[in-house]
């Protein structure tokens, strides 16, 4: 596995880095090509913040994104934990959507899901209830007006709500963009590429 790791507030030493991606190295054993991860270790600047230390890696395997963060107020202990986490993700996604020699993509409508209930169940006996578990039902839908606004006054809108998320036209870019609350008390911003 290729590891590109970054540091934000952190010195990245050598033992850091080897002990990431070693551990990051046994998410590898379920796929028989290298899969190549970004990883981001970074230290809050706030001491008041118990959990400090951050742990986040994102991996792409076929056009998919597998991603995790933890933090705790070891970095140590945040690298065990994403990589457990990404381990399982990863376990899950070959599970569900790979098969060796054939790919499988399940949800999106590409490829059989009849393969993919084959492959992770090892019999299409119960192949409508299978279906069915991997199937996420909509069970509200809601529609409103778009405004174009900054990603600013946007968040201060989903404060407003009380919503975790908030879709909007960037005034800037004229693009839909979605702003969301982060784990760490701060915003992120998604924007399409593009």
């Amino acid at each position: 596995m290729q590891v590109t790791v970054t540091g934000r507030n952190i010195e990245l030493t050598p033992a850091l880095k080897v002990y990431l991606t070693d551990k990051l190295q046994r998410s590898q054993k379920h796929f028989d090509h290298d899969l190549s991860a970004i990883a981001l270790l970074s230290v809050a600047k706030n001491p008041s913040v118990a959990l400090s230390q951050t742990a986040e890696v994102t991996i792409k395997v076929n056009g998919s994104i597998i991603r995790g963060e933890e933090s705790t107020e070891n970095m140590y202990a945040s690298i065990d934990l994403v990589a457990d986490k990404i381990e399982r993700q990863l376990r899950k996604y070959k599970t569900r959507y790979y098969q060796k020699g054939n790919k499988v993509k399940g949800r999106n409508g590409h490829g059989s899901l009849e393969a993919a209930v084959q492959f992770a169940f090892g019999s299409t006996v119960e192949t409508e209830q299978a279906e069915d578990s991997f199937r996420p039902k909509v069970v509200r839908s809601k529609k409103f007006m778009l405004k174009p606004m900054s990603a600013e006054e946007a968040c201060k809108q989903m404060d407003l709500l009380g919503h975790d998320f908030f879709m909007f036209i960037n005034d800037e870019t004229s693009q839909v963009n979605t702003v969301y609350h982060r784990r760490d008390s701060n915003y992120g911003l998604i924007e399409p590429e593009g």
